[in-house]
């Protein structure tokens, strides 16, 4: 990971009516995949005025669906401390690291609350949409499309989780940590990311945004990366065969591999749902699947295709429709 990848780019706190948005999160589950716990840590300007930074949990359980839990509470901007070099994002008694997280959200009434104390091993290799930072950087300022780095993007995680009480401990844990930002989110995205396969050097991650695909294959320590432009448009890019909530199909090929993908989310995990509040007040339903199947075939060059599996995939469908028409979308903001 690059020491800047998760410093904020942002001036926090931005003045009232400055338009912004700067989100990092992060997923972890135990090794054996009864449980997801993904979390984040949000600051938040809007044109209309509201301000102020935010953190949310959610549990996934497998084998107990109604254990499944939500939750979300709002810190004002005099609360909320962002810089770099290190980077270490506070919101009131939360602290995001590069290497750890801890956290705590109260439960409604005298139900305890939902606390994180994690750590790890900065990942080396940050994932981006786009490999050159000039378009990158070109994009965001004429097109307002944000910027994202998957700073943290296949680590091993330490610690314990808390629901009320109920006490999760990780330990060797796969999980990954994002950073995002920009004052017009996309209308529309899916992603995976996965780093619990049998082969425990194998990370995949694919952001499909607007119709773009990016996909990163992540084995034994080499990185093939197709998110070059090539890749993502054009007649050789990257394929999404088939895209609708609980079902992705896509493929790509370059740097060396051959890869085809598909994802599920199985009828029996859980959705976590939720909408979120964009810059301009307009917001993105978020339909997330922590524990999605994950089929991976592989070919690099002069060997024969390998097929991994994983039902630890992390995976969402973000719309400016609810993706999940029939549930319940709580507002983040």
């Amino acid at each position: 990971m690059a020491p800047e990848d998760n410093d904020p780019v942002l001036d926090w706190p931005l003045p009232v009516g400055e338009p912004g948005r700067e989100v990092w999160y992060s997923l972890v589950s135990p090794t054996d995949g009864s449980v997801a716990f993904w979390y984040r840590y949000t600051l938040l300007s809007t044109e209309g005025g509201r301000q102020g930074g935010r953190l949310w949990a959610a549990l996934t359980d497998r084998e107990n669906p109604d254990r499944s839990t939500f939750i979300t509470r709002s810190v004002p901007f005099d609360g909320v401390r962002a810089r770099g070099a290190p980077f270490s994002l506070t919101i009131d008694d939360a602290e995001l690291t590069s290497s750890s997280a801890v956290g705590s959200i109260p439960l409604a009434g005298d139900g305890g609350e939902v606390a994180w104390d994690l750590s790890y091993d900065p990942d080396p290799y940050s994932f981006t949409p786009l490999r050159s930072e000039l378009l990158t950087d070109l994009l965001s300022t004429v097109a307002g499309t944000g910027k994202h780095w998957s700073a943290n993007e296949g680590v091993r995680m330490d610690g314990e989780v808390t629901v009320g009480d109920r006490v999760i401990d990780f330990e060797d844990a796969p999980g990954h940590q994002g950073h995002t930002l920009g004052s017009s989110p996309p209308d529309s995205w899916t992603w995976i990311q996965c780093n619990e396969f049998t082969d425990r050097s194998v990370v995949l991650e694919a952001l499909d945004i607007d119709g773009t695909l990016s996909i990163c294959l992540r084995r034994d320590g080499e990185v093939h990366a197709l998110n070059q432009l090539k890749h993502v448009v054009g007649p050789k890019s990257n394929r999404t065969a088939h895209d609708e909530p609980g079902l992705w199909r896509f493929s790509g090929g370059g740097e060396g591999v051959d890869i085809q993908v598909t994802i599920r989310a199985p009828e029996e995990v859980k959705w976590q749902t939720v909408s979120y509040m964009a810059p301009d007040e307009t917001l993105r339903y978020n339909a997330h699947c922590s524990l999605a199947d994950v089929t991976l075939t592989y070919t690099l060059a002069n060997e024969e295709p390998v097929t991994l599996e994983s039902s630890a995939g992390r995976a969402e469908w973000v719309g400016t429709e609810p993706p999940l028409p029939d549930r319940d979308y709580p507002p983040e903001w």
